[in-house]
């Protein structure tokens, strides 16, 4: 089996499939870094690997929005999901001393959960994002350092877990083109509704009358016209799957444009 993941193998989402690896079993795979979010989920799409690890949210900067987008436009199903506290180091060529900086390569993102100790440590230094965390250490000279999860060979970390919150977590899924509902404790969906009054409420009283946990909603442009969105919805399921398969059925009888975004196991737990 051919596992993708986003970013290489220092990456942060190297180590979560790593981790997703060893808690399901699949001992073994070959595991390939890729440099986009959405180049990863589309090597799924397309047959090149069986699944694919990225990230999907972040306690401190919120869903990952290339993620989400992806996963709606490639209709990909979410096979497994794990929450991992995340650490950022600041890492630098050895002999590069704090003084000695005057920029910091990193994600966005990681540059974001960063910010205030970034300030408080290198408050002239400029922040220059890179397409994937670890993609900085790349870049590093005498005058420059990199916010990542370890240093490669020939490189030292000049502050550890610089995170500016200690509660920063982020989580990752493992993405597969197949459907599955018969197992999983979760699942997700993607739908629109008409622009009226209630229209989103007849949807998600679905849930709650069968007594189901919803864990997150968000919305995203639906990218067609102004004022028209998409939903993303997470909620906790124990039922069959030919439960789950009523549920979907009268889900989309209420809402616009309904897809199924798998049901997962959570990693970990």
């Amino acid at each position: 089996m051919k596992i993708v993941y986003f970013g290489d193998e220092y990456s942060h989402t190297y180590a979560a499939a790593l981790k997703i690896i060893e808690e399901t079993g699949l001992k073994g795979c070959q595991t390939v870094g890729c440099e986009t979010v959405f180049g990863a989920l589309e090597r799924v799409k397309r047959g090149d690997a069986e699944l694919c690890v990225v990230p999907i949210e972040n306690s401190f900067e919120g869903t990952v929005v290339a993620t989400v987008d992806a996963l709606a436009e490639f209709e990909l199903q979410i096979g497994y999901e794990l929450t991992m506290p995340i650490r950022q180091n600041l890492i630098a060529k050895r002999g590069v001393s704090l003084d000695d900086i005057k920029r910091v390569y990193s994600h966005p993102q990681a540059l974001a959960q960063c910010g205030g100790n970034l300030k408080r440590l290198l408050p002239d230094a400029v922040a220059e994002s890179v397409a994937y965390t670890s993609a900085g250490l790349e870049l590093l000279n005498d005058e420059s350092a990199a916010i990542a999860r370890a240093p490669k060979k020939g490189q030292v970390v000049l502050a550890e877990s610089i995170e500016d919150s200690n509660e920063n977590s982020t989580r990752f899924v493992a993405v597969r083109a197949d459907a599955q509902k018969e197992r999983g404790n979760k699942a997700s969906v993607q739908f629109s509704t008409e622009n009226k009054p209630g229209a989103l409420l007849k949807v998600l009283s679905e849930l709650n009358a069968r007594g189901l946990n919803m864990t997150k909603i968000e919305s995203r442009p639906a990218k067609k016209k102004m004022g028209q969105y998409v939903f993303f919805v997470d909620f906790m399921f124990y039922g069959s799957g030919s439960e789950l398969d009523s549920l979907i059925k009268t889900l989309a009888a209420q809402a616009e444009d309904m897809r199924f975004l798998g049901r997962y196991f959570k990693c970990g737990e």
